[in-house]
């Protein structure tokens, strides 16, 4: 017969027993500390709360960097990125992905919680197709002369100084002028007493007759001028807002806005790993909290000409200004980021049907947005 294997005896059973319960009991302590957020500090000798970051990204092959270190590169199905682990304080994110403009901003990190931001990257040269108000008979759009705008044409074109008889009026071009030609919406009730009533913010911030020239509303969200001011407002329910509109202000660790260079590339570990899922509760705005969810936003001292909700976004703002079209985010944390879609003077621009056009006075150009 071959060797046989012999149950342990009951003495060497129950010591096993009282030393595992021993290590699950002696360690119960540090495993609830570690899951509630908290990690140990050897430099230190103690246990401190640890918060995290969630920072979501609308480019795929976009790098995250967090206090300078490399932490993602996005992929097509990822976009978003959550770090966890990270000391309570502020820490500097920034987003950047190579033609794109780069995105930097620094936020608040808090112990037992996740702090959202939301980066963009608009294509530092815009691709757009030209609209002109003729047409060959063969179907190019005419021209009169080369279009001087900073901008990657994708559509056929043909330049004639001089029109040909056979040209034909663009209908395209015909529809299109008339929404430049439409004032904005008015607005004679006070926006922030709408605000107000949603929220039951402070009255004494919201009981001022202010009355809104012109109004776009969006997924709970109010744009609105005030003179030269173009302001942001929460009016939908108090549950869906974005914490941002009555986050408290924190000290930053620098006021400098230049993006990271990296020096390395990801790691393959890194880049093959996937998030995990958020580990703490997401920053909200407590009950009983009083704010007024209003924010203005930086035009850097330009003139507004047109504004809009960006396609498929109440986080992000399209704006005309006298220098150009912009893309600037509500979000006032630290800063606003702002980023320039196309630039020039005299130029107007419209959103329609989920589409930016931009005018010069002459042509059209229908902005061809990545997706």
């Amino acid at each position: 017969m071959g060797p046989e294997v012999q149950p342990l005896s009951h003495r060497h059973r129950s010591a096993f027993f009282y030393i595992l319960a021993t290590i699950f009991f002696v360690s119960l302590p540090f495993i609830f500390l570690y899951a509630t957020g908290y990690r140990f500090t050897w430099h230190e000798g103690e246990f401190i709360g640890t918060g995290g970051l969630y920072v979501s990204v609308d480019r795929s092959g976009a790098e995250i960097y967090i206090d300078g270190e490399l932490v993602r590169e996005t992929r097509v199905f990822r976009t978003a990125f959550y770090a966890q682990n990270l000391s309570p304080g502020t820490h500097r994110v920034v987003v950047q992905k190579p033609g794109h403009h780069t995105w930097v901003k620094q936020l608040p990190v808090y112990a037992h919680l996740v702090t959202e931001a939301l980066a963009f990257n608009i294509p530092e040269e815009t691709e757009a197709r030209v609209i002109s108000p003729w047409r060959l008979e063969t179907g190019e759009v005419l021209l009169s002369a080369s279009s001087s705008l900073p901008l990657k044409l994708t559509n056929t074109f043909v330049v004639m100084p001089k029109a040909p008889a056979t040209r034909v009026p663009d209908t395209e071009f015909e529809r299109l002028s008339g929404i430049f030609t439409v004032p904005p919406a008015t607005s004679t009730k006070s926006v922030l007493e709408r605000a107000a009533s949603a929220f039951a913010v402070n009255t004494a911030t919201s009981s001022q007759a202010v009355s809104a020239t012109s109004t776009k509303e969006s997924g709970g969200v109010r744009l609105y001028m005030e003179g030269d001011e173009l302001f942001a407002s929460f009016v939908g329910g108090r549950e869906r807002m974005p914490y941002y509109y009555c986050a408290e202000e924190f000290e930053l660790t620098s006021a400098s806005t230049t993006p990271f260079i990296p020096v390395e590339k990801l790691p393959a570990a890194v880049a093959a790993g996937e998030a995990p899922e958020l580990m703490q509760p997401v920053q909200q705005l407590e009950e009983g909290i009083v704010c007024d969810p209003t924010i203005k936003l930086d035009r850097k001292e330009d003139k507004v000409k047109a504004f809009d909700f960006f396609p498929g976004s109440t986080d992000l703002v399209i704006l005309a200004l006298t220098s150009g079209v912009y893309i600037i985010e509500i979000d006032d944390r630290a800063w606003q980021n702002s980023q320039s879609l196309i630039l020039g003077g005299g130029l107007d621009m419209r959103v329609e049907d989920g589409n930016i056009y931009v005018s010069d006075g002459t042509l059209i150009y229908q902005v061809i947005l990545e997706r």
